[in-house]
């Protein structure tokens, strides 16, 4: 076991950021456009430019055809042979395996750095190098526009800035679904209707008035039963501190659009369709304000992590087949090694938020965060969450595609973003525009 360990310490050596610095020429020829070290090394694969045209027989619009289809498991980690594979597994994930013994396992595949973004992207995500600043204390982002803001980050809290905005094109409609899987496998099916305008991502801007807006948010649902009709327009800020997110949510019973508090929308308020497990700042792992946590970068590891997760989120694949008691269905879903930022915010005295202390693991490739690890205010890992991701090729653009939030007590889990039947998100819904969201433009919506 000594010889994983050493291993595991020298992995984090040697891709440790290295201390001269590097600058926007560096991007695409040291780093990759995006910038991720392009090296191979141990069982990841050199970066070769990911995919950046959709394979023969895609159909706009349709199904994803998954490009790695053919792939075999390399090797299944069980609770049996976690041992072997312990240094590069999360805490996360040893205690999943400990929590269901019989049924959690996580089929390892080769490892596809399949991630890839449109030239204009690059070229302004070069441009950022230059021109993205933080401002507060790290609670906001000036100057930068389309890419990650830090592709050369100097700091910890930019590399939650960079998973923050990473590029999944600017107009977004999709019709999500997800679920409360119970411990005795029971479910309570959610289905919402979603329209995001990325002000951030929009290559018109940036506009003056939407300095501080990242994207505006609207959602219907139409399941569970007791939510179908609810909905609500928000939009999200960067600099939460200056400004919390703010909007308007309706209510069916009444037949009432409010508008929202902080309480509602900020820190950790719940989400009223999480059964609980789910607060405002866990939606994508994290998207809340950062000013609560001191942020320390731990380094940089291979690790078996989820990644181009082209099955799971089939329209041929069903809530039933994926959404099993205690966990997602295992065989439907793909981990590969890859080289992660490991991040660690830890809770400011004076701050007592749901989770004292919050690990994430940040795909040096996209910047997304793929797993995180909860921790209580008594220091136990509580919860942990996945995020699930693919390259939609025919932008390109890696996106997160869903996420999974466990409790380890109860044992229930949560399932968000998904797809499913309806198929794949729109990355460039053409006719949305900034008018069609808004308290009114909710009302719209709802009355149709």
């Amino acid at each position: 076991m000594k010889k994983y360990c050493l291993a595991a310490v020298a992995l984090i050596i040697a891709f440790t950021p290295p201390s001269w610095a590097l600058d926007a020429n560096d991007l695409g020829t040291v780093l990759t456009q995006n910038g991720a070290d392009p090296k191979a090394s141990g069982a990841v694969p050199a970066y070769t430019g990911g995919i950046t045209t959709p394979p023969a027989g895609y159909v706009k619009g349709g199904d994803h055809i998954d490009p790695f289809a053919a792939d075999k498991p390399l090797f299944t980690i069980t609770h049996a042979n976690m041992a072997r594979y312990k240094e590069r597994l999360s805490a996360g994930q040893l205690a999943l395996l400990e929590r269901h013994p019989e049924t959690y396992k996580m089929h390892v595949y080769p490892s596809r750095r399949s991630c890839a973004l449109p030239d204009f992207v690059y070229d302004e995500t070069k441009k950022n190098v230059s021109r993205a600043q933080l401002t507060d204390g790290g609670n906001g982002v000036v100057g930068a526009r389309i890419g990650v803001p830090f592709p050369i980050p100097k700091t910890p809290v930019e590399y939650y800035w960079n998973h923050n905005f990473h590029w999944h094109g600017y107009r977004y409609q999709a019709v999500t679904h997800g679920a409360n899987v119970f411990a005795n496998g029971n479910r309570t099916r959610i289905t919402r209707k979603d329209w995001r305008y990325n002000y951030y991502a929009d290559p018109q801007g940036p506009q003056a008035k939407h300095a501080n807006d990242q994207f505006v948010w609207m959602g219907i649902w139409t399941s569970p039963p007791r939510f179908n009709g609810q909905g609500f327009s928000m939009t999200n800020t960067i600099n939460q501190i200056e400004k919390p997110r703010h909007g308007s949510v309706f209510n069916p019973s009444t037949r009432k659009v409010m508008r929202t508090t902080p309480s509602m929308t900020t820190y950790d308020g719940p989400l009223s369709t999480s059964g609980g497990l789910r607060n405002n700042d866990n939606m994508f792992l994290f998207g809340g304000s950062p000013d609560r946590y001191d942020w320390k970068l731990v380094g940089k590891r291979e690790m078996l992590v989820p990644y181009n997760n082209y099955r799971a989120s089939a329209s041929t694949t069903t809530a039933d087949e994926l959404m099993t008691q205690n966990h997602p269905n295992p065989d439907l879903l793909r981990y590969e090694a890859h080289r992660v930022n490991i991040l660690e915010a830890t809770a400011k005295p004076g701050f007592n938020p749901t989770y004292s202390k919050r690990q994430f693991y940040a795909d040096e490739d996209s910047w997304i965060f793929l797993m995180a690890d909860l921790y209580d205010s008594s220091g136990a890992l509580t919860r942990v969450q996945h995020a699930f991701i693919k390259n939609y090729y025919e932008a390109p653009a890696c996106v997160f595609e869903f996420d999974v939030m466990h409790d380890l007590a109860s044992g229930r889990y949560n399932v968000d973003h998904i797809k499913l039947q309806e198929g794949p998100a729109n990355l460039d819904a053409e006719d949305l525009e900034p008018s069609d969201f808004g308290s009114n433009a909710l009302k719209r919506k709802i009355g149709r």
